[in-house]
């Protein structure tokens, strides 16, 4: 998943369970010393599927073909997941609800361009919907270059939404290879550009409307480049703190969270090539550190994740644990779903709290819930 919003979920102490030793729910015992912690969620501390509810709710019956992310759309509440290979998104309508329903829009002539290969979504508060493209190879029939992929701005109204030219409200170009996306505001969106090695900052201004062509007023800015690493076919999510400015990634190539303040580094050099006539420079020394080493909690390859209530929610697509951490890196709890190596990908939390993921291999939407 790959932004931060504002959910109305439960509040996190309707997510922790206290223990059966003294611990409290904070983690402490009633001494003040540290305890252990458990989430609901993740199965109160026992890390075991046993202890929580796993429910299918998306097959390939519903059209997913290697689902790489999720997200819900905060104005319909529908559940929107990106298609990697179909280059196509399936809306789930009433997810996990008796009436529920599924549309699937994409895999088309239209779609191999603008929805080309889609690794991750992200939505804005304009009524807007961004996906990014682990693409790097020509599209429109050979006509673009191989690196002229990058993210997509669409209408995130569902009466409108075919995943085509006439529904994409914005594209600015020359980050291929991308895994992941966050919002920041307005038109504002933070990619894992795995062709450059980077994250890098897109800000389309003021969208050309739905069909239009002209992308000269965007803003690209990129970040850290060689500072962090993608995996092929592993989404890299991202998830924006609006509360700090902090941006989280999933660097899966370096096996590590880490945090970029998106407030520091200086202007340098233009970029160069620039399709779109855009505002487009590097920004050289911008902090950026590692929150979470992965090797130190057993994880391989961070690949999902989320910023909820305070805390950082992580999936490994190579172990198939899901994890959740505080903002200083404390692990909390984790989750062993059982699933082999490359199912994992994006995760998102529904408004009731249970944890929605996808899984790449078995073509599968999945959640939990607390027992």
């Amino acid at each position: 998943m790959t932004h931060s919003r504002n959910l109305a979920l439960l509040p996190l102490a309707a997510l922790l369970v206290a223990c059966t030793d003294g611990t409290t729910s904070s983690g402490t015992t009633d001494t003040g010393t540290p305890g252990p912690v458990g989430l609901a969620v993740l199965g109160g501390g026992t890390n075991s599927l046993s202890a929580v509810t796993l429910e299918t709710f998306a097959t390939t019956d519903d059209g997913l073909n290697t689902p790489r992310d999720l997200e819900f759309n905060p104005n319909s509440g529908n559940l929107w997941i990106a298609n990697y290979v179909d280059d196509s998104v399936v809306i789930l309508e009433n997810p996990g609800a008796d009436d529920q329903s599924s549309e699937h829009w994409g895999d088309n002539s239209d779609a191999n361009h603008f929805l080309a290969k889609p690794s991750a979504l992200a939505f804005n508060d304009q009524g807007g919907v961004a996906t990014i493209h682990e693409e790097d190879e020509p599209t429109q029939g050979g006509f673009t270059p191989a690196d002229f992929m990058g993210p997509t701005l669409w209408t995130a109204d569902e009466a409108d939404f075919e995943a085509d030219h006439w529904s994409h409200l914005d594209m600015l170009h020359n980050s291929p290879n991308g895994v992941g996306i966050a919002w920041e505001s307005g038109n504002k969106f933070w990619i894992f550009d795995g062709y450059h090695s980077s994250i890098t900052m897109y800000d389309f201004h003021d969208d050309h409307d739905l069909g239009g062509t002209d992308h000269s007023d965007g803003e690209i800015k990129r970040y850290v480049e060689d500072e962090v690493s993608y995996v092929s076919d592993v989404p890299g999510h991202l998830a924006f703190d609006h509360d700090t400015d902090l941006l989280y990634i999933a660097d899966t190539g370096n096996n590590r969270i880490a945090v970029l303040d998106t407030t520091s580094g200086t202007e340098g050099s233009r970029i160069t090539p620039n399709y779109d006539g855009a505002d487009q420079d590097h920004i050289n020394d911008a902090d950026i550190s590692t929150l979470i080493d992965g090797a130190d909690f057993g994880l391989e390859r961070p690949s999902g994740l989320e910023l909820v209530d305070g805390l950082l929610w992580v999936s490994d697509n190579a172990t198939g644990g899901i994890y959740a951490f505080e903002l200083d890196g404390t692990l909390v709890d984790w989750l062993d779903t059982e699933l082999p190596d490359g199912c994992l990908m994006g995760l998102a939390f529904s408004d009731d709290g249970n944890l929605w993921f996808v899984d790449a291999v078995e073509q599968e939407v999945l959640r939990i819930s607390p027992q």
